[in-house]
């Protein structure tokens, strides 16, 4: 069984922030940062609402309070200073996925009865209230606050275990906005000793590389068996595809895919220039062809010169997101559908990648970008997507929020 908790971080009234977005930035960072270095592999962890992280331990079955007292202390320390003056609050609430999500979004006096421990709960739980100098149990009024293994005990186990997972396939759920549906998913190399962490996993792990390409295709038979409908893309590099001795080196792992699932199968071909040139891409259409039913082309650039794109040379191009701040990369995303005109006399579909934050997500949702994927729309599944209806307010889609073979049974809003 895994033990789900959802951790909410109160802040004084003392503060005197310009506004309340600045204030959740700055604790979702201070959080973030100690989570990532203290809630390791196997556990998982992630900011699902301002003020609100999801937290999941698959070795235990009651998460330990005592042991997010020095994530109180950090905050104090950061917000405040040593004599500063304020207070940090964090309210742990554990119980079942769908209390646990609706506690993510707990309205103000509901939250601040339970720091007081007035009032019924709402919550089917256990809730504990962690200040940096004592932890105590408010629901129910006096009861246990220690884990199921204890803190002490898990510790033992962590230091005998591997400090994590090997390198590995992951997947990212591809979602048409328009319709509220993934029609499949994104394969994407994991690197050793990285976990999934509820759409936090770091981006630099993302980041394709020629050399993941044939280990990444390796996954494709065991991708289309673990849900029956779906298509499934899979990333290969454009510099990979024009150099006839890397054309070579490939042939072998693409003519191992299965061939009676071409129609599911898809291709990313990443670091697509601006402008390529019509022999380039028909040498590209003509080799990967007998293996691939799609082909979509992954860009950086929105001024993507899609009036110079040949017919039926590629069935969708997809904008990768630059690293950086978000108003560049929503004005990012507003450059690449100012195009969608052009896209759609060329029959060729437009997508986003790299969506990272609800802001984006309901940008790209606003200016009605047909395909989606980045940790905003799932997280870095250890299991495909099939084709399933899901509404966007229900995004992200994690792991635990995914059935074999079912796809989405539940959410997280």
């Amino acid at each position: 069984m895994t033990a789900i908790a959802c951790l909410k971080v109160f802040v004084g009234d003392e503060l005197r922030f310009a506004d309340n977005d600045t204030m959740a930035g700055l604790v979702g960072k201070v959080a973030g940062a100690y989570l990532e270095t203290t809630w390791l592999w196997p556990r998982r962890y992630g900011l699902v609402a301002p003020f609100s992280f999801v937290l999941a331990d698959p070795r235990a079955t009651a998460l330990d309070a005592r042991e997010l007292q020095a994530l109180a202390r950090d905050l104090q320390f950061k917000l405040f200073g040593d004599k500063g003056a304020g207070d940090i609050a964090l309210l742990m609430f554990e119980g079942d996925q769908t209390d646990v999500m609706r506690f993510a979004g707990i309205n103000g006096a509901q939250l601040m009865a339970l720091l007081e421990g007035e009032g019924e709960s709402p919550f089917a739980g256990r809730v504990c209230r962690i200040t940096p100098t004592e932890v105590s149990s408010v629901v129910p009024k006096g009861g246990p606050v220690c884990g199921a293994p204890t803190m002490e005990e898990l510790a033992a186990l962590d230091d005998a275990a591997p400090a994590g997972p090997p390198a590995r396939v992951g997947y990212r759920g591809v979602y048409h906005g328009p319709r509220q549906t993934f029609i499949g998913s994104v394969a994407v190399w994991r690197q050793a000793q990285v976990a999934s962490a509820f759409g936090l996993t770091p981006p630099q792990v993302e980041v394709n590389r020629p050399e993941d390409d044939v280990a990444t295709l390796g996954g494709a038979a065991e991708a289309l068996a673990a849900v029956s409908v779906g298509v499934m893309f899979f990333p290969i590099s454009f510099s990979t595809l024009v150099k006839p001795r890397a054309r070579a080196d490939l042939l072998p792992h693409l003519e191992a895919l299965p061939r009676a699932s071409r129609l599911r199968l898809a291709v990313g071909v990443y670091d697509t220039p601006r402008a390529p040139s019509f022999s380039a891409l028909s040498q590209i259409k003509r080799f990967l062809d007998p293996f691939f039913g799609r082909l979509d082309l992954r860009v950086t650039d929105p001024a993507f010169q899609i009036d110079e794109l040949p017919a039926d040379l590629a069935g969708s191009v997809t904008l990768v997101l630059p690293p950086g701040d978000e108003p560049i990369r929503l004005a990012t995303i507003s450059r690449f559908v100012r195009e969608a005109p052009a896209y759609r006399r060329k029959q060729v579909w437009q997508g986003v990648a790299d969506i990272r934050t609800r802001r984006e997500l309901n940008h790209c949702i606003e200016l009605g970008v047909p395909f989606m994927t980045g940790e905003a729309v799932t997280d870095l599944l250890e299991q495909p997507v099939g084709a399933s209806q899901l509404p966007w307010l229900n995004l992200p889609l994690h792991d635990w929020s995914v059935a074999p073979e079912a796809g989405p049974v539940s959410s997280v809003a």
